[in-house]
């Protein structure tokens, strides 16, 4: 029997360790307003501010970006891992990809964002036998399901939409470990004379508040504001657009303005969920993040178990990526699956495709609703980097937000103390029993044990 074929039986067991744990498992976080006590601080306070070293200084500052590709005077760059971590494997690729998207390419079109208060380009692939003229008419015209190849997304620090914030995610996300899924960005440059095009098509197709902010960013690029604006280029943030996500379909709750978090938080009682959640709250707490509740999304991922010599090995996929060639090989992931009789599921799992509003101090929602103070389970591999990460030399953090995701000094000096403030939240919370290593699949379904407490 090939090693490979698990037990008939192994999927039934999956399922219903699936089903215990969403009754088991209970809500990680509750909602309720900082008690005095509880105040968040909205930036580092004077006393951090001197624990913080000073900004390195251009002299001894590492070179912008791990690799750069030039298109005249245009440039994209993809940015090195934070101090002391690795780059996701699937994350270089897929910089490197965005960096291969050439803007003058006769086969790639720009439509303007129509459907976020915060303006954006859209790019697209342009199908076959239709034209440019056409596209732009027909297709720009709409606020979604544009009919083209949806290639990725092209924003600027404008409205409550800032490009330090957008750069510095991914990155923090491969250095934490987390399982929630964030997009590859790229920094990114463009001849204005090329952005035209797309302020023409926003001025006849954009209506109400998007109409506004899009004269906004105009207005901002006419005045050479710096923020937008370097060397005569618009530059900004290149994001890979997150194919066959929706919204998600228990998480993706605003509630009112008094107490927006409330619903979301109390929502979500199935053990992945409760995954996600503890893991979006420890990097919007860290990084700031303004306008989360209401924008949160998942990608479906296809979840099997195969049985080796070792045991049981649980294994996953993206959705749209199952019916696509494993690595090396002609065969697809689905295709394995059926030619093995290996049962499987489909699961969603939260992306935040949306992080345009991070490094907002004065309104970090997540830190507001104390939900990292109240996180009951978390994966024991995002504990582990969470510590490690906030050990790192402040001065190396702190050269490197700057001179990679472009953060100001102040900017950097708070995400490195809320690093270290949800580093010793949770290690608190470790020490005195209230958080539970429980948070990966393989040990909410049964198949490992959770590991013995280390809270170092």
């Amino acid at each position: 029997m090939n090693p490979l074929i698990p037990l008939k039986r192994a999927i039934p067991v999956f399922l219903v360790a699936l089903l215990l744990a969403c009754f088991a498992t209970i809500c990680v976080v509750q909602a309720q307003s900082p008690a005095p006590s509880e105040s968040p601080i909205v930036s580092p306070s004077p006393t951090e501010k001197a624990a913080l070293p000073s900004p390195a200084k251009s002299l001894t500052a590492s070179p912008f970006g791990r690799s750069r590709v030039s298109y005249g005077r245009e440039e994209c760059v993809a940015l090195p891992p934070a101090p002391g971590t690795e780059i996701d494997s699937g994350r270089r690729n897929d910089e490197d990809d965005l960096c291969k998207i050439k803007f003058d390419d006769p086969n790639v079109v720009f439509c303007p964002a129509l459907y976020s208060t915060n303006p954006g380009t859209d790019i697209y692939e342009l199908p076959a036998g239709v034209s440019r003229a056409s596209f732009e008419q027909k297709e720009c015209a709409k606020q979604k399901g544009r009919n083209a190849d949806f290639l990725a997304k092209y924003k600027q620090s404008t409205s409550c939409s800032y490009t330090p914030a957008i750069l510095a995610y991914g990155k923090v996300a491969d250095a934490l470990k987390i399982h929630v899924d964030v997009p590859a960005v790229v920094y990114r440059t463009m001849e204005q004379a090329t952005h035209k095009g797309v302020e023409k098509m926003a001025d006849a197709y954009a209506h109400g508040l998007i109409k506004q902010t899009w004269a906004g960013l105009i207005s901002q690029m006419a005045h050479s504001n710096p923020k937008v604006i370097k060397d005569g280029l618009l530059y900004g943030a290149l994001l890979d657009h997150q194919g066959g996500i929706d919204h998600h379909p228990t998480l993706n709750h605003r509630g009112p303005d008094s107490n927006p978090a409330a619903p979301f938080l109390a929502s979500s009682t199935w053990a992945m969920a409760v995954r996600d959640v503890g893991e979006m709250a420890i990097i919007d707490h860290i990084l700031a993040q303004q306008d989360r509740f209401g924008n949160v999304a998942k990608k479906d991922k296809i979840f099997w178990l195969e049985q080796t010599t070792a045991g049981q090995k649980l294994h996953s996929v993206k959705a749209t990526k199952a019916n696509k060639p494993i690595d090396g090989t002609n065969q697809t992931t689905m295709q394995y699956l059926n030619a093995n009789h290996i049962p499987y599921v489909q699961l969603p799992v939260m992306v935040l495709a949306d992080n345009d509003c991070g490094l907002r101090q004065d309104s970090n929602v997540v830190r507001q609703n104390n939900m990292v103070q109240h996180l009951s389970h978390i994966s024991p591999s995002v504990y582990k980097h969470v510590q490690s990460f906030a050990k790192t030399d402040p001065g190396d953090l702190l050269e490197y937000f700057q001179n990679q995701t472009l953060m100001t000094s102040d900017e950097a000096k708070g995400v490195i103390a809320r690093l270290q403030e949800v580093a010793s939240i949770l290690k608190k919370n470790c020490d005195n029993g209230t958080l539970l290593f429980d948070s990966e699949p393989e040990i909410f379904l049964g198949i490992e044990p959770i590991p013995p407490k280390d809270c170092e």
